[in-house]
């Protein structure tokens, strides 16, 4: 009997592992080249300045050899964390439980700032010769949370029910992450940056067809149970310890897959090896793999590459190329740059500028607020008629069909107001 009841025992762990095993085998990290397959079909406007994004990275990396990344500083971008959940009775933390816990949340951000500065602990192949410090770092301003009867989102084609049910805040002053169950078996996925020349940083902002409307959505969405590390609510064996969101991330901020998203494709990065395709895998001994994208010659993959799908226990690595190509990226794409210019300027009051006064075509707003609150902008004629819907975006607004004469622009910050005046020709 003894031997029986231990050969049960043994047989329900095997399935147990089996299962487990089988779970993890059904899902993917990255749903981000499909979401953006969709998102550039139903935008041809996008689709043209996408085109150029590439000519406009290379263009700045050659002509800024030698300088972009000899600066020590830190660029900081302040997080938003839209945590989407059906829990009804509002309660945090748990297993199971979407309405995921605050210390679960504070722990992605660590994780993020450890990747992006390095300091992960975990020694990868390639870790003392080719790992750097990005100069990236997070800092958490505000977890929204919001109730929605919704089981699940597609991270293919829910951005836009994502940011109705939880508005971005200001997608050219904060990273908006938004954390949901996903279906389609994904973990997670990001929107990619619209990158121009550093002589066209309004391209994508002051228009309606390629501007607002791709700006609602501007950020990564993560399934909860796959964000942050070691919580009740993280079942996974494979994707246990953050890495989809600074996987994520790597993509809003430019990054590529490591294998090009082709066989032996390129991420235009030069010290990432070539690879024959990503690392799908559910072997957390990290055992090395191997490519032949030349004839006669084998080299190993960067497993450990951030931007690989490799289980998070083995990833361990931006590349100097990667993290200059980020660095190019935030100069070049338009609400990143306003991000890291916004995030340069400390103050403890509201302050509001505006330019050009009079204003023909395009009038831009810098709005600095006391730790990165959030603010709300509405604009007004001189009938005191709202003349725009409250902006959730408005570094830059479109006055072109505006009638000639006098406006009102207002921002709303806590319990502070400023108003400026403004005058379209």
């Amino acid at each position: 009997m003894k031997n029986r009841r231990n050969s049960l025992l043994l047989a329900g762990l095997l399935l147990v592992s089996v299962l487990g095993k089988a779970q993890d085998s059904l899902v993917t990290r990255c749903a981000s080249t499909e979401r953006d397959a969709v998102r550039l079909s139903k935008n041809p406007s996008l689709r043209n300045l996408r085109m150029r994004s590439e000519s406009a990275i290379q263009n700045y990396l050659r002509a800024n050899t030698g300088v972009r990344t000899a600066a020590n500083e830190i660029v900081t971008i302040p997080v938003v964390v839209h945590v989407v959940h059906n829990r009804s009775d509002n309660v945090v933390g748990g297993a199971g439980n979407g309405n995921i816990s605050d210390a679960q949340i504070q722990s992605q951000i660590d994780v993020l700032n450890e990747d992006y500065g390095n300091t992960s602990g975990y020694k990868g192949f390639y870790t003392d010769s080719l790992a750097v410090d990005t100069g990236i770092r997070f800092k958490l301003v505000s977890v929204v949370r919001t109730y929605n009867e919704t089981s699940q989102f597609s991270p293919i084609t829910d951005a836009d029910d994502l940011a109705d049910i939880s508005p971005a805040w200001f997608t050219n002053r904060y990273l908006n992450i938004w954390v949901t169950r996903l279906n389609d078996r994904y973990l997670g996925t990001s929107q990619f940056p619209v990158v121009t020349e550093l002589n066209d940083l309004t391209a994508g902002l002051a228009t309606a067809e390629n501007g607002e409307i791709d700006a609602l959505t501007d950020g990564v969405i993560i399934d909860y149970r796959y964000f942050g590390r070691n919580s009740d609510a993280i079942t996974s064996r494979i994707y246990n310890l953050g890495r989809t969101t600074t996987h994520e991330v790597g993509h809003w901020l430019g990054l590529i897959h490591i294998w090009g998203d082709a066989t032996c494709g390129t991420d235009y990065c030069d010290d990432t090896p070539m690879a024959n395709t990503k690392n799908e895998t559910t072997d957390i001994s990290c055992s090395p793999v191997y490519s032949q994208c030349r004839p006669g010659v084998t080299t190993r993959n960067m497993i450990e590459n951030y931007m690989d799908y490799s289980p998070d226990v083995c990833m361990s690595i931006f590349t100097n190329d990667q993290k200059e190509r980020m660095h190019a990226v935030l100069a070049l794409s338009p609400r990143r740059a306003k991000m890291v210019e916004y995030s340069r300027f400390s103050t403890s009051e509201l302050v509001v500028e505006i330019y050009p006064n009079p204003v023909r075509e395009t009038l831009t707003a810098n709005v600095f607020t006391p730790n990165f609150e959030n603010y709300t902008v509405s604009v007004y004629n001189q009938k005191g008629q709202k003349v725009t819907a409250d902006a959730v975006n408005r570094a830059y607004l479109n006055v072109k069909n505006f009638p000639s004469g006098l406006y009102y622009y207002k921002v709303t910050a806590a319990d502070k107001t400023i108003t400026k005046r403004f005058v379209v020709r």
